[in-house]
């Protein structure tokens, strides 16, 4: 792959004779088009196909949630991508076309700063999620000012519902309105994000609450 800076008319895109033009990361690039597969794939290669698509589609809702709690371990790609990178190794369990994602596991946000203390999820009023945590301001690289971020998904509605910037750590509580999730359960995660938006913690799973 090399990149295309110039050309006489400028960068192009789409295929043109043997090579293939687009963008990554923000730069103009080219590559050879590929040749026509012939042989069947194989199981390894279905496997990876099917982890990719199932991950595609469950990730893609946080495409701005992960772009922002993966970017200080994103290097030269998009922090959506760090992300995809790392749940695709850790997350999805089973063997084609049996696979399933370890909720558990899931991980929404990345980085140096402190994780939440005793964070808990629970639901005292219907359609309302409450995280908790304990609020360990001033230790390490934690500040009172530290953003919490907070997610919770449905698989029955293979559906995502996120804030960002919900509460400082020092508040010690957050809130997400889940009214479309009334009697569901949803998987739970929260985690931190410095004010600056340059650290991040490593998010936390904070269980299986029904709302």
């Amino acid at each position: 792959m090399g990149k295309f800076r110039q050309g006489i008319n400028g960068p192009f895109s789409g295929k043109v004779g043997a090579v293939v033009g687009s963008t990554w990361m923000g730069m103009p690039v080219m590559r050879s088009r590929p040749s026509p597969r012939t042989k069947p794939f194989s199981p390894r290669e279905l496997q990876q196909q099917a982890k990719f698509a199932m991950l595609s589609k469950f990730l893609r809702p946080l495409i701005p949630l992960l772009n922002q709690t993966f970017r200080p371990v994103a290097v030269r790609m998009t922090g959506f991508n760090k992300a995809f990178s790392y749940n695709v190794k850790n997350t999805i369990t089973g063997v084609h076309p049996s696979l399933a994602i370890d909720y558990s596991m899931v991980l929404l946000g990345r980085g140096d700063l402190p994780q939440a203390v005793s964070p808990a999820a629970t639901s005292p009023i219907a359609g309302k999620l409450d995280f908790t945590w304990t609020d360990n301001s001033g230790k390490g690289r934690t500040l009172p000012t530290d953003k919490a971020f907070a997610a919770a998904y449905n698989e029955e509605m293979d559906r995502w519902i996120y804030g960002m910037n919900l509460a400082d750590r020092s508040a010690g509580t957050c809130s997400l309105d889940l009214k479309v999730f009334i009697g569901k359960p949803v998987h739970t995660y929260m985690g931190f994000i410095s004010a600056d938006g340059k650290d991040v913690s490593d998010s936390v799973y904070t269980g299986l609450v029904s709302v």
